[in-house]
This record gives C-alpha cells, sequence and structure tokens, in this order.
C-alpha cells in the first residue's frame, strides 16, 4: 500500500470512528478541551439517541 492509499484509509477509518458521539466525547476528553457544558452537551445527545431509537421500537412494536 502506497502512502496516499495509507493516508485515504486512516482518515476513513478516522471519520467512521468520529462519527460515533462517544468516540469523540473521549478524544475531547484525551485532549483536555471536554467542559462542563460539552459534557452535559454530550449527555444531552447520547440521551436524545437512545429516545429516538427507543421511540422507533415502540412505533414498530404498535404496528404489529
Amino acid at each position: 500500500m502506497d502512502r496516499e492509499a495509507w493516508i485515504a484509509a486512516n482518515a476513513r477509518a478516522c471519520r467512521e470512528a468520529l462519527a460515533n458521539c462517544q468516540v469523540r466525547a473521549d478524544v475531547l476528553a484525551l485532549l483536555g478541551t471536554d467542559d462542563s457544558e460539552r459534557r452535559r452537551s454530550r449527555r444531552l445527545e447520547v440521551a436524545r439517541q437512545e429516545l429516538e431509537g427507543r421511540e422507533l421500537r415502540w412505533r414498530i412494536e404498535e404496528e404489529l
């Protein structure tokens, strides 16, 4: 694998990993930029995602 292909593959893997909000939060914490407001925002976003997933499952179960 040449250098350009290696960079492209790793960039793709990083984008995929950073699409997960928990991974982004962990990276921010490691970099020391994870202040209380960001932690609060992250917790709210995680809660919203969980609720959206449950709402979708409830709708599907109600239709059955």
